[in-house]
């Protein structure tokens, strides 16, 4: 009897363990959401509207090491009159960029914190290119042409500052700004095609559980 109370103490045991660490890994995951602007280093390329949805996982809630993934959506107008015949001169241009990376929280205080990220990643850009028609006929005008959408991935990386204000351990306000760097296509940069677009935001990061 000795042994088996003994034995039902141990499994006890180790299911109360397991479930205090299934319920702190979600305490150590949080859901940072911001809105804002974003900005272009490049002539040509405007000013847009810029949404981040994350994922991140702190080792310590408090400070110290974290790991970020996120989502970030913006579409930027631009102009660019070196395009030949066949492409549009001008247009918007949809960026998805999908980033993971680490970054590292630093404590002011118990409610003030700065927070800082080094990611990279892939982005999507989505944009319009004009194309003569199949079996159009030529007409007084010349040949007919057709608007269609055009997607293209390319490499992008980011750094970006957070300064958090928490109303509690598991929720808090912040200030994001951020600075992408992107490789642009020819068609839409008609220079460099690295483009830097740093970006401000606020928002709300709160945990899981």
């Amino acid at each position: 009897m000795k042994r088996l109370i003994i034995c039902l103490l141990t499994i006890c045991s180790v299911v109360a363990a397991n479930a205090q660490e299934k319920d702190s890994f979600l305490k150590h995951m949080y859901l940072p959401v911001d809105a804002g602007a974003s900005f272009s280093t490049m002539e040509g390329i405007g000013g847009a509207f810029y949404m981040r949805a994350s994922l991140e996982y702190r080792f310590d809630i408090h400070k110290g090491l974290f790991i970020v993934g996120e989502l970030d959506t913006r579409t930027h107008p631009y102009v660019n009159n070196a395009i030949t015949t066949g492409n549009v001169v001008a247009g918007d241009a949809a960026f998805t960029d999908i980033l993971i990376g680490p970054g590292y929280r630093v404590m002011l205080s118990d409610s003030f914190k700065l927070a800082f990220a080094l990611q990279g990643g892939a982005t999507n850009m989505a944009y319009k290119e004009v194309k003569p028609s199949v079996g159009a006929s030529i007409g007084a005008l010349g040949a007919r042409y057709e608007l269609l959408p055009r997607g293209q991935w390319a490499a992008c990386a980011k750094v970006s500052m957070m300064a958090e204000y928490y109303l509690n351990p598991s929720f808090d306000l912040f200030l994001n700004v951020g600075l992408p760097a992107t490789f642009v296509p020819l068609e839409i940069a008609s220079s460099d095609p690295l483009v830097l677009f740093p970006t401000v935001s606020i928002g709300f990061s709160m945990a899981l559980e």
